[in-house]
């Protein structure tokens, strides 16, 4: 007998009515963070600015839309010639589907 009195279940063993159960309920999601259009922008930018060939200055990120959200890449005239352009914008997406499964705007 277990030392909780419940017989055949070895102590330290949760019984079923130690479980939590969640009768057909959809899982339950942690909320997700909320931050400025304006400050995901800059988590973008700064990730962004750690890859090789990331220009200095001429590049913007916009955060646009609400939940869901989304973010643009631009390259103005003072980025000059950018060799590495679609890895770069490809990078922005892969840094903002993250970021999306972490912060609403």
């Amino acid at each position: 007998m277990g030392s909780d009195g419940t017989k055949g279940v070895p102590a330290g063993v949760p019984t079923a009515s130690d479980a939590v159960e969640n009768h057909g309920l959809a899982p339950v999601t942690p909320a997700k963070e909320k931050r400025t259009a304006e400050q995901l922008a800059a988590m973008i930018g700064q990730d962004l600015s750690k890859v090789d060939g990331f220009p200095r200055r001429g590049v913007t990120v916009t955060v646009y839309g609400l939940n869901p959200w989304n973010s643009m890449l631009t390259f103005g005239v003072d980025a000059g010639p950018v060799r590495n352009k679609a890895e770069l914008q490809e990078f922005c997406d892969i840094i903002t589907e993250r970021l999306k499964r972490l912060y609403d705007v």
